[in-house]
This record gives structure tokens, C-alpha cells and sequence, in this order.
């Protein structure tokens, strides 16, 4: 019942990040673990309290791999400290009651389904767990730390106070002594993790029990899974559409518009529930292979090229134009998909939404409206966005105007899905 989710997820969040940078992203471990808790956090009341805080953590994390982007330019010692410890803080405050949630609701559940959990696995990963949480974030946030022992930030030291070795001419070391210990315990604790989630795996008559109780207490109508996968995809498309947005430090763009065909993939892969979205997500494909291809110009371009004024010069421009095409025909396919996202929600507006009896054409032909709108909009935003990165080279001031253009576009997408699945709620009561 999501345990193997679950445990996918944990995987993610055991490999911890040196210095700034999380080589594999915990909103990633986060988003699995949210799909295996989505059936069983409805019957249990620890589990719908573990799936919010997570749900936190996800889009916590999700900003936190944004700013990562813009962050690694800066080079700012200062700033990255700040940055690192506020959301080390902040993963502790969410992620300790997110694990006692989850242990205490994933025990209660199969211990009720007849299942023998072993109390010794109970426990071991539950202690493991804290343990694993608030050593995780003081070891991330430790050697960016020591930066406050530099004597460059000091005043009036003598010569001899400034030649005096200082915990910050060891940053390199603390840093990888601090992954090392870090891993180590996350390593342990990823191993407890599975014998605990191993015992209740094998048990598969409280498996079955507990797939019966959230048969017989979650309601199993079309509706209810409309509004769900309906609710859950417009999240996800509005994160696609955020890293369509152009943010470019030293010529390289740190939304990278893959992540944005990947959200919409997952996007589709969530409607599939309830409508056909095997050409969306064909199309979904084709786009990431696109701007892969994009993103791999134009970081060659700025790797080559790149001066502090501009790297489109006359040498570069060649490859800067075949970038700007590539982006382009990106952006195409983009809005191609927001034209499926428009027919998607018709298709739940049809059949999932409840009219009043006195005036149901005119309420369908609202709904509809509201999505054609959308979908106007978000093929003039990718038009604005393709023209937009070819005029790059006259004037800067031409992104500016394409990440203020999608940025609008993401929230008014938000905004209008979100009504729509207000809509099919009323319709799911």
C-alpha cells in the first residue's frame, strides 16, 4: 500500500548535499513519498499529518533547488551560509514530525490489519530517524558555518591576529568530513528503513486488509478521482510552466526548461486516470528532448563565449543562434502542450462538473471559457517567449520581458485550474 514509494523516496533523501548543492533532490524523495501516502493517509489520521508536512517539504525543497541555480553565481560566502542554515532549519521543523507521523501511522495500520511488526524494527527506525534528521541538517549547515571564523570579515586584528589559522582555512576538510558522517548515518538509516518497511511489505494479508479498508472508506466514485488527478496535475503544470520562465546568470538559464517538460509529463501521467494523455505525453517527451538539446547549446555557447558584458559577439552568434532556435522550437511544443492541458480539462468539465439545473448551458459554456482563455494565453506567452530569446541579442531587457510574460502566465494558470477543480469538488460532494 505505497510502502515501495515510500521507501523509493527515503532513497532520495539519504545521500546528503555538500555544501549547497543536492546531487539528488530531496523534493524528488518527497514527491514519491507523497504518492505512497496518498491512499492511506485518508484512512489514518498520523498519515494525513505525515503527507501535509511533506507536502511542505516538497515545495520547500522545490524552492530550495531553484535558488540553488542563481545562488552558485553569486559567490557570496555570507549569502550561502544564510541560505543553507535557514533551510536546514527549516527541513528540521517540518521533517521530525513528518517521521513520527509516518512511523506512528504506518505501525497503527498494519499492527490493525493483523500484521506482526516487529517492535524492535518500530523503534530502531523510528530513533534512527531523528537522529538521521537533525544530524543531516547540522552537518550540511556546519562548514558553511565557518565562514564566521574568517578574518576577512574581522576588524581591526593585528598582522599576527589575521597569519593566526582559524576552523575557516579548514572549510574543505569540515566539508568533507560533514558528507562522509552525514552519509554514513544516512546509509544506516536508509538500511533500517527497509527492514522496517521489508517486515510490513511481506505481510500480504494485512496488505489486502488495509487495500480493503481504503476500498470501503474512501469513496469510489468517477468524480472523486477526477477532482483528485485533476487537483494534483494542476500543481504540476504550474511548476512546468515556472521553469519555462528565462532567469539567465553568467548566459546560462538555471530554470532549465527540461524540468518544465518533466513536470508536464508527470502532469499527464496523473490525468491519464481519468482521460486519454498518451499523445500529450508523447509530446511531453519530444519537448524535453528539445530543450535538453537547448540547454546543452547554450551552456557550450556560454562556456566558450561568455564575457561579463555579453557572450553574443560575432564569433558566437552561430551558436547562440542555433540555442535560440532550439529554445524556440521548445517553446512550440510547450504551447502545443498547454492546448492539451485545454482539452484535458474540458473533457473533466464535461464529465465531472455538476450545473445548476437552471442554467447548465450556460455554466458549461463558462468552464469552457475559462479553459479556452487559458489556453489563448499560454500559446501567446511560449509565441512571446520564442521572440523574445532571438531578440536577446539586441537587448537583455527582451528576457526580462519573457520571464515577467510566463511568470504572470504560471500564476493566472494556477488561479484558473484551481477554479476548475473547485468545481468538480462541488460535483465529487
Amino acid at each position: 500500500m505505497g510502502y515501495g514509494f515510500i521507501t523509493a523516496g527515503l532513497a532520495f533523501l539519504f545521500v546528503p548535499q555538500f555544501g549547497a548543492y543536492d546531487f539528488m533532490p530531496d523534493c524528488i524523495g518527497f514527491a514519491l513519498i507523497l504518492i505512497g501516502l496518498s491512499k492511506t493517509s485518508k484512512i489514518n489520521g498520523d498519515l494525513q499529518n505525515a503527507s501535509r508536512n511533506f507536502r511542505y517539504l516538497f515545495f520547500l525543497t522545490l524552492a530550495k533547488l531553484i535558488l540553488t541555480f542563481p545562488l552558485s553565481s553569486l559567490n557570496d560566502e555570507t549569502t550561502s551560509m544564510l541560505f543553507v542554515f535557514c533551510f536546514a532549519v527549516a527541513e528540521v521543523v517540518f521533517l521530525l514530525p513528518a517521521f513520527s507521523s509516518l512511523c506512528e501511522g504506518s505501525y497503527y495500520i498494519s499492527s490493525r490489519a493483523g500484521c506482526p511488526v516487529p517492535d524492535r524494527a518500530y523503534n530502531d527506525f523510528r530513533l534512527t530517524a531523528r537522529i538521521f534528521v537533525i544530524a543531516r541538517a547540522a552537518l550540511a549547515a556546519l562548514p558553511e558555518l565557518t565562514v564566521l571564523a574568517n578574518n576577512a570579515y574581522k576588524e581591526s586584528l593585528t598582522a599576527e591576529e589575521l597569519e593566526r589559522p582559524t576552523l575557516y582555512d579548514s572549510k574543505h576538510i569540515i566539508t568533507l568530513a560533514a558528507f562522509v558522517i552525514s552519509f554514513l548515518i544516512g546509509t544506516v538509516f536508509i538500511i533500517l528503513a527497509l527492514r522496517y518497511f521489508s517486515a510490513l511489505m511481506k505481510d500480504k494479508n494485512s496488505l489486502s486488509e488495509i487495500k480493503r479498508r481504503c476500498d470501503s472508506e474512501i469513496p469510489d466514485s468517477a468524480t472523486a478521482k477526477a477532482y483528485a488527478a485533476a487537483k494534483t496535475s494542476s500543481s504540476l503544470f504550474t511548476a512546468g510552466c515556472v521553469f519555462m520562465m528565462t532567469l539567465y546568470f553568467y548566459g546560462v538559464d538555471f530554470l532549465p526548461d527540461v524540468i518544465g517538460a518533466a513536470f508536464m509529463i508527470a502532469g499527464f501521467l496523473f490525468l491519464r486516470k481519468v482521460v486519454e494523455t498518451k499523445k500529450a505525453v508523447i509530446a511531453a517527451a519530444v519537448c524535453a528532448v528539445v530543450t535538453t538539446a537547448a540547454t546543452a547549446v547554450e551552456y557550450y555557447t556560454a562556456n566558450r563565449y561568455f564575457t561579463d558584458a555579453s557572450y553574443i559577439t560575432a564569433e558566437s552568434y552561430n551558436a547562440y543562434l542555433i540555442s535560440a532556435s532550439l529554445k524556440a522550437a521548445g517553446y512550440l511544443i510547450f504551447a502545443l502542450l498547454l492546448y492539451y492541458v485545454y482539452r484535458c480539462f474540458c473533457i473533466i468539465i464535461k464529465k465531472h462538473t455538476k450545473a445548476p439545473s437552471f442554467d447548465e448551458a450556460g455554466y458549461k459554456n463558462r468552464q469552457y471559457m475559462r479553459c479556452r482563455i487559458l489556453c489563448i494565453a499560454g500559446v501567446v506567452a511560449c509565441g512571446v517567449s520564442a521572440v523574445c530569446g532571438f531578440l536577446f541579442a539586441y537587448s537583455e531587457l527582451f528576457r526580462f520581458a519573457a520571464l515577467l510574460v510566463f511568470g504572470a502566465y504560471s500564476i493566472y494558470l494556477y488561479a484558473a485550474l484551481s477554479k476548475i477543480c473547485g468545481e468538480v469538488s462541488k460535483a465529487a460532494l
